[in-house]
């Protein structure tokens, strides 16, 4: 059991490499912005991983794959149901694929696990606080927990971006939205480079 009274998911599993999940992500999902918000909760997946005493390779695999088939299958009913059956033909765990579709509320998983609290808590914030670096010149240097809690609390911005969720999600960690915000950031500025967030190089 895990320190919350869940089941932690902190068990042996042979996992399918981070290769082949990539290779599926670059496959299925064309746009850059989808594969940067894959490699985005990626790291903050493997961040809460590590925090929890988790093994920071299955959550990275949750959080890289969770949206990889939204482009081909974004309806609701669709969207990682369809995805699970990819995965599952791939060699990919149930636990991996129940986790990617409980993030989306509608298919009615639910969260007993301190994975699927995870990837539910990540998903929705990391895009808000990309949204914000976006808007910040591109540069995640830029940006700070306040700058995002602004933003949290505007509803006017990034309206794709469920606060309820941003709420819910924290909470279901035990966590405050801000401390949560701190763990992304930290997970995304050794990424910066790779998610295009990076601050401009100075002209000799």
């Amino acid at each position: 059991m895990s320190t919350d009274g869940t089941n932690s998911t902190n068990t042996t599993l042979v996992l399918p490499g981070r290769d082949a999940a990539w290779a599926l992500l670059t496959r299925y999902t064309q746009s850059p912005a989808l594969r940067a918000h894959g490699l985005a909760v990626e790291a903050v997946m493997r961040q809460l991983a590590e925090r929890q005493g988790e093994d920071p390779d299955l959550y990275g695999l949750v959080g890289l794959l969770h949206d990889f088939d939204y482009e081909r299958y974004p309806e609701v009913g669709a969207h990682t149901i369809e995805g699970g059956r990819i995965l599952a033909a791939a060699g990919f765990p149930p636990v991996i694929i129940e986790a990617i579709q409980s993030h989306v509320t509608e298919n009615g998983i639910f969260r007993d696990t301190l994975l699927k609290k995870s990837i539910y808590a990540a998903d929705e914030l990391t895009g808000l606080v990309v949204a914000v670096a976006l808007v910040k010149g591109r540069d995640l240097t830029q940006v700070t927990t306040g700058s995002v809690m602004k933003k949290v609390k505007d509803k006017s911005f990034a309206r794709g971006v469920s606060r309820e969720d941003v709420y819910a999600g924290a909470h279901g960690l035990a966590m405050e939205v801000p401390e949560l915000v701190d763990v992304i950031l930290g997970a995304l500025r050794p990424i910066a480079d790779r998610l295009g967030l990076a601050p401009p190089t100075a002209s000799p």
